[in-house]
């Protein structure tokens, strides 16, 4: 059986494992050869996986058997139209995920259906968006409406900082399209679950912590501080859009602010999550998220996924970011540290070019503790930002 998987990216590693664990023959498609999971495939093919034409006919030239998404959602639009025009399992239809995985269709979806989230206004031109704005109460928030990782997220607080941000959102989108919404302040957390037959059967909850980058996540503590206050909630919610939507099995995950006891979804995704998060979350309740999400995605069938699962335990990640551009001259990790690190992965050493600092991981480090407490202690109150330094 041959296997399509469409980068092989340290976030991809896990899905690399999963397909060879279920006897695979892996083919894999990048724009940059040398990735870290391309020594553990079968086939590289150099190819942009946002080309979704590109990549069918390399589907259909290689006659795979499955295709598995990345973790980017470029790469999951890919996979679902590739599904969808070869007739493979596990996706959903090509036009759904491009409602989840816009946020311009995702609020209008959720607008039509009632779920809760803050209410936005879409743009595709910049002319129409700096009027918009001449009418609104501050502080707002501006977003490219197809971006990960914050790329293009800006706060304005008055309008000569939304004109800034509406440019750079228009700048950072591929469609061209823009959305504004009230800024919700609160706190930020992430909410994955796992479908069967469009009822959640698993759930991995986190608080979401940003220093270096306020839009990209830095720190992920798990579980998430409100956990039992809101899982209800959003587990109907999301229960609704799966049948509303028909989805397939496998991962939904969504990220919430919580403003006055009440959680507001601000995002959602069908695919597994960067910063390597399926580590941590697999500590927390057993379930081997990218193994599962593997099977979901290759049509396989998920009947024996383990359930019922609970959240047990305190771990979190820690993205390494630098504070500026340049030559990396050291990575050292403080003493404060070793007794709570159990795993550790660096994509950049010492030497190593930082060009884009906050956005580009250097590593990333993996903790288990005793309490609530300890952690937050260790990784919030005392947050350490000497770890990465640069010439």
């Amino acid at each position: 059986m041959k296997a399509l998987l469409l980068c092989a990216s340290h976030n991809d590693l896990g899905l690399i494992r999963a397909l060879r664990k279920l006897g695979y023959e892996i083919i894999v498609t990048g724009n940059l050869p040398g990735l870290p999971g391309e020594k553990y495939v079968d086939k590289y093919i150099q190819a942009d996986y946002s080309d979704k034409e590109l990549i069918l006919k390399i589907a259909n030239d290689e006659k795979i058997d499955a295709i598995c998404q990345c973790c980017n959602d470029f790469g999951v639009y890919t996979a679902a139209y590739v599904a969808e025009k070869m007739h493979l399992p596990g996706y959903d239809s090509y036009e759904t995920t491009l409602i989840l995985h816009n946020k311009d269709k995702f609020k209008k979806f959720a607008k039509d259906y009632n779920i809760t989230t803050p209410i936005a206004s879409s743009f595709s031109n910049e002319g129409d968006a700096l009027q918009y704005i001449e009418k609104l109460n501050y502080p707002i928030i501006i977003k490219p409406t197809d971006a990960s990782a914050g790329n293009g997220i800006c706060r304005a607080d008055t309008k000569e900082e939304a004109i800034h941000g509406i440019q750079g959102a228009f700048d950072k989108s591929r469609a061209g399209r823009i959305v504004i919404e009230p800024f919700i302040t609160g706190t930020q957390h992430g909410f994955c679950t796992f479908l069967i037959n469009q009822k959640v059967v698993a759930c991995s909850s986190n608080n979401e912590y940003s220093f270096l980058n306020p839009y990209r996540v830095e720190i992920d503590t798990f579980p998430a501080d409100n956990y039992n206050d809101v899982k209800d909630t959003l587990i109907e919610q999301i229960e609704r859009i799966a049948m509303i939507l028909h989805l397939k099995d496998g991962i939904f995950h969504l990220q919430y602010i919580v403003q006055n006891n009440k959680p507001y979804i601000i995002e959602v995704m069908r695919r597994i999550l960067g910063n390597m998060y399926s580590i941590p979350a697999s500590l927390l309740n057993g379930v081997d998220w990218d193994y599962w999400e593997t099977r979901a995605k290759c049509g396989l069938s998920c009947e024996h996924f383990p359930r019922p699962t609970q959240q047990e335990g305190f771990f979190a990640y820690k993205t390494l970011l630098g504070k500026q551009n340049g030559t990396i001259k050291s990575i050292q990790l403080p003493e404060k540290y070793q007794k709570f690190l159990i795993r550790s992965y660096l994509l950049k050493k010492e030497g190593d070019i930082i060009t884009r600092y906050q956005s580009e991981p250097v590593g990333f480090l993996f903790f288990m503790f005793s309490s609530l407490e300890e952690m937050k202690r260790i990784l919030i109150e005392e947050y350490d930002d000497t770890i990465v330094t640069t010439l």
